[in-house]
């Protein structure tokens, strides 16, 4: 009797085990993905063109992994309801003399938000945003106070990951049991001077992630 008791306990407890669900949010099951190794743009499709910048050295003579994108995914802490957090994990981090731009963007209430940073000279300037995003409108969007300056941006060099903190009340205030859809990234390495790489839309390199699973506000 006893032994076919723990037989059915261990039995119960595997069943658990499958039927608890399981939610995206961090590191090991992140919204997004993406796979390594398929960044594009004017500097991977004519690479023979810009061989007399790179001897300038205003194009990169490392590796092009720190704009290839990994994951990415949003979480939040307990400790601090305000805000939500994004991260985005690279194949190889590290700074450019360029300006790389490390974005993610997400569908809230029928309207278009976003969050990213631009890292550019080494890490001594870097510029980090979050709200709403019109398209061809950005610009205009900026100026009306849409999007708006963010601080609060942790790069960790070691393990890959750009870590956004993005004030809830900048991208229309969600409440618990709010769900953000279309989750995606994208990243990209302009030069300083943009105007230089027309007329291939002013990206050096990019990478562009399809749309992840949807997040669910928690506080």
């Amino acid at each position: 009797m006893k032994k076919v008791l723990n037989i059915l306990i261990c039995f119960t407890l595997v069943i658990t085990a499958f039927s608890l669900p399981v939610s995206a949010g961090y590191e090991d099951n992140p919204e997004i993905e993406d796979d390594e190794n398929d960044i594009e743009g004017a500097l991977v499709r004519f690479p023979i063109l810009f061989k007399l910048f790179e001897k300038i050295r205003i194009v990169p003579t490392q590796s092009l992994e720190f704009i290839d994108i990994k994951s990415a995914w949003f979480f939040e802490e307990e400790s601090e309801p305000d805000f939500l957090f994004a991260s985005i994990n690279l194949k190889e981090l590290e700074y450019s003399p360029l300006r790389a731009i490390y974005s993610i963007r997400w569908t809230f209430k029928e309207k278009n938000y976003a969050a990213g940073g631009h890292i550019h000279s080494d890490g001594d300037f870097s510029w980090f945003f979050a709200g709403r995003i019109f398209g061809l409108f950005d610009n205009w969007a900026y100026k009306k106070g849409l999007i708006i300056d963010i601080y609060d941006c942790e790069i960790d060099l070691e393990n890959n990951i750009i870590t956004l903190k993005i004030p809830k009340e900048i991208i229309g205030s969600p409440n618990p049991g709010d769900v953000l859809t279309k989750t995606n990234a994208w990243t990209g390495l302009r030069f300083i001077c943009e105007i230089l790489t027309y007329p291939f839309g002013g990206e050096l390199v990019r990478d562009t992630t399809s749309y992840g699973k949807d997040y669910t506000i928690q506080y």
